[in-house]
């Protein structure tokens, strides 16, 4: 069930994008046009992806999950925001924000503060607020995150290029200032390409997958992309999912809207994890 559950977020957190040979609709009022096909867009984009050092994001996530067995069911949703800072080599991360939880039947609210450090150097730390405390990750825990980020980052250009079999997919328009890419994925190839790309970030075996995602449904999936025109950083995504998942003797429907807004590109050096955390952080175990 737990792998089940990982499973889904995953999927939950994959990126579209393809290209093609069409030049982008003009929305209305623009006067700013660009000949570029989406092809060339998204090929320019990867090249700005591979030269990108850091970046900041502000991130907002929307989900409703409803469970049932049986004749019984419960609903939560939960909100979240976080602020995330990112140098991409070495690998560091900061980020901080809350998580909403919200009993749909009694209204109840539970927030919950996160923070968390990651850095190559000094591995991975996360603030707890329940237990009072910064707690580090065990070293084979972060050494598989760590490996996972890497070869996700040195395999990006390659991976976007193998999403062109989404091409008829996509819808392609352009503002003054942006390109907008807009993808409605459904149907069993979108499924076949979660699970190729499941299995290099989880390091699963297509037999583990295809056991996990056993049940799984993906209702409808909305992708849209906003890429600037000038510098072709991808500055905002927007991505709508439904789902459901049938988990043992359980169904879960979970409903997944988010919204990430890119800025500040190439502007940090470098993330240094606080020496308090350093020295009073407690070693997690499982």
């Amino acid at each position: 069930m737990k792998k089940k559950l990982f499973i889904g977020m995953a999927i939950g957190s994959a990126v579209l994008v393809a290209g093609c040979g069409n030049t982008a609709t003009v929305q209305e009022n623009t006067s700013n046009t660009s000949d570029l096909t989406l092809e060339q867009v998204f090929e320019k984009t990867i090249e700005r992806q591979q030269e990108m050092k850091s970046v900041k994001a502000d991130m907002q996530i929307s989900q409703e999950m409803e469970t049932s067995m049986g004749d019984e069911s419960f609903a939560m949703t939960s909100n979240s925001e976080m602020t995330m800072e990112t140098v991409v080599d070495p690998i560091q991360l900061y980020a901080e924000g809350t998580t909403a939880m919200v009993d749909a039947e009694s209204g109840e609210e539970m927030k919950m503060p996160l923070k968390m450090y990651m850095t190559e150097k000094d591995g991975f730390y996360i603030y707890e607020e329940t237990m009072g405390g910064w707690f580090k990750m065990p070293s084979e825990q972060y050494e598989a995150i760590l490996g996972q980020a890497g070869m996700m980052q040195n395999d990006a250009a390659e991976q976007l290029r193998q999403l062109e079999q989404f091409v008829k997919d996509f819808t392609f328009e352009q503002t003054d200032d942006n390109f907008i890419l807009t993808l409605n994925a459904e149907g069993d190839k979108f499924m076949n390409f979660l699970l190729e790309q499941i299995q290099s970030t989880l390091g699963e075996t297509p037999e583990e997958l295809t056991t996990g995602l056993e049940g799984t449904k993906i209702e409808n999936a909305k992708y849209v992309l906003t890429i600037d025109k000038e510098t072709f950083d991808l500055t905002n995504m927007v991505m709508d999912m439904a789902m459901t998942m049938d988990v043992e003797d359980m169904t879960m429907k979970i409903d997944q809207s988010s919204t990430i807004d890119y800025y500040d590109f190439n502007s940090i050096d470098s993330i240094t994890i606080p020496q308090d955390v350093l020295d009073n952080a407690q070693e997690l175990s499982f």
